[in-house]
Formats: structure tokens, C-alpha cells, sequence
């Protein structure tokens, strides 16, 4: 089993774009996989989107705080990137277009989107 977490736009859900910018997204779909089959899905809100600084490092915590072991994300800021390094959260990059978080999963499971240094996240890029 494990724990995916994407950022997301307005109530989240799989059916709702992911949003690019992970500290500074409405919400957070954290999808739960059990052999690759969804087994739930919760959509939690982004209480530190509004923070005036240090978005990513609250927001971090709150991908922790439910247990997820996965991130994909398009962006990360450098604290972002080094709490969740240092919270043991794998990221993954999502590519940076329009897409639907369930589209987006559907690359992930298809093995299309490769695991990053949160550090490269910026110049990452989706596998062909």
C-alpha cells in the first residue's frame, strides 16, 4: 500500500487540475494504492496557502501529517524541497501543462513520470 499526494485546484479530487505550484495549491488529493488499484481517495485543504512566507515547509508537513510517501509535483521552492527531503517524502515530477489529477496518476502508474532529487524538480521532465 502506499500514499500519493498531488497538489490540486479548488475541492481536489481526481477530477480537478493539478496545480502546479505546490506550497501555494487550494488542496492536497492524497490517493491511496493497493497494487495499483485505488483504494481511497481524501482531499485534505491547503490551510498554508495564504501563508505570506514558508508556504512550502507548512505545507510539507501536511503531506506528512497524512501519511503520504509520494509527492508529484511540477514546482518546489528550496525549503519545500528540503523538508520534505528531510520528512523522507519521494517526489516525482508532474509535467507542467493542464491535467487532471486522475490523468496524472494514470501517467504515474503507467510508469511515465520519473522520481526526482526534489532538488531538480525546476528543469525535470516527463518520460517519453
Amino acid at each position: 500500500m502506499e500514499i500519493i499526494a498531488i497538489p490540486s485546484y479548488r475541492d481536489g479530487g481526481l477530477n480537478e487540475l493539478v496545480h502546479p505550484k505546490f506550497g501555494r495549491c487550494d488542496s492536497f488529493t492524497f490517493i491511496t494504492l493497493d497494487k495499483n488499484e485505488i483504494t481511497q481517495v481524501k482531499v485534505i485543504e491547503n490551510s498554508a496557502a495564504d501563508e505570506s512566507h514558508g508556504s512550502g515547509t507548512l505545507a510539507a508537513k501536511i503531506v506528512s501529517n497524512n501519511e503520504a510517501e509520494k509527492l508529484i509535483v511540477s514546482k518546489l521552492g528550496p525549503n519545500a524541497s528540503m523538508a520534505l527531503n528531510s520528512l523522507k517524502i519521494k517526489t516525482f515530477q508532474a509535467p507542467e501543462k493542464k491535467i487532471l489529477v486522475k490523468d496524472l496518476l494514470d501517467l504515474y502508474l503507467k510508469g511515465k513520470i520519473k522520481m526526482t532529487p526534489s532538488e531538480d524538480l525546476i528543469i525535470g521532465k516527463v518520460l517519453d
